[in-house]
């Protein structure tokens, strides 16, 4: 699949923690690469769902998300860059978010254009911004958002690949699932390049019997497009760590964030990657079967949520 050209997102070892925990533990640092778009996993799958966008043959891309959605901040910066108009339909239950998102603020800062509706006109209203535009003879292009696709999904499982070059033995890998794209891609890559690692993933805010049928989906179109018939046999969900909801966090995982960021000079927030390297290590301390392991944690950033929630 074809994408833009960009460089591996670096991996390190996190000497504090794992002297802590008696195991091998190293970050593979997304949060750090696609600087221009400000880093993460969305800003890695945008290198696929946006490589034929183009002033030549559209004129604007149209997504929706909340004012928070680290998806819209890649889009609305990568978009600038491009010289494509970016157009957002957004919505929240919380209106206080679109004063305090730093992901927000960039968006508009860039000149994004947006429509503001209710959750449950959110199908509608973007139908209605597309004829719109169309009516006008404006080339629109549509993506789902925070990156629901066969080239976001295919972004990780070739990222898997990416990792496979820079190590050579994991024995497991803890990652954040949201909508499940990512994780999606990650659990088919471990597959063909770690086959025997394990995928622990930490839910920001789903249950497994919400999350697995989108999970099932995802899995299927990248199925169907490599023609393999990869599965979730080496997945472990955890369900356990949502501390309330999305975007909700405890005592507990702010301590957690603040130790990362002093003892390993890792940002993470209490919305994505903090509530998963929270949960890595509650599971890690509480079974010695990863005593002396090989143990990646896989930053997909979140930055601009822990500074809008500071």
């Amino acid at each position: 699949m074809k994408h833009f050209s960009f460089l591996p997102s670096y991996l390190h070892s996190l000497p504090y923690y794992s002297g802590l925990l008696h195991v091998n533990l190293y970050a593979k640092r997304d949060d750090t690469s696609f600087l221009g778009i400000g880093g993460g996993n969305k800003a890695r799958m945008l290198q696929y769902l946006l490589y034929d966008l183009s002033p030549s043959k559209y004129d604007v891309l149209i997504t929706a998300g909340g004012p928070c959605s680290n998806f819209n901040r890649a889009c609305a910066l990568m978009c600038a860059h491009l010289g494509v108009k970016f157009h957002l339909v957004e919505y929240t239950n919380n209106l206080d978010e679109f004063e305090t998102s730093l992901n927000y603020k960039l968006c508009k800062f860039v000149g994004m254009t947006s429509t503001r509706c209710l959750k449950s006109n959110v199908a509608n209203t973007i139908n209605d911004v597309i004829k719109h535009y169309e009516a006008h003879g404006i080339r629109t292009k549509f993506i789902y958002g925070g990156g629901k696709s066969l080239e976001g999904v295919y972004s990780y499982f070739d990222a898997v690949k990416e990792l496979s070059s820079q190590i050579k033995q994991l024995d497991y890998l803890f990652i954040a699932c949201g909508t499940g794209t990512t994780l999606t891609g990650v659990c088919a890559g471990m597959q063909k390049y770690f086959p025997v690692a394990k995928v622990h993933a930490i839910s920001t805010a789903r249950t497994w019997e919400i999350e697995k049928s989108t999970l099932y989906e995802d899995m299927q179109l990248l199925n169907s497009y490599l023609s393999t018939n990869y599965n979730f046999d080496n997945l472990v969900f955890h369900d356990d760590y949502l501390c309330g909801g999305y975007g909700l966090y405890n005592k507990e995982l702010k301590e957690v964030v603040h130790e990362c960021i002093v003892n390993e000079n890792m940002f993470i927030d209490t919305t994505y990657s903090g509530k998963a390297f929270y949960g890595m290590l509650d599971t890690i301390k509480k079974d010695n079967e990863f005593y002396g392991k090989n143990i990646l944690f896989w930053h997909t950033g979140g930055i601009f949520n822990l500074l809008s929630n500071l």
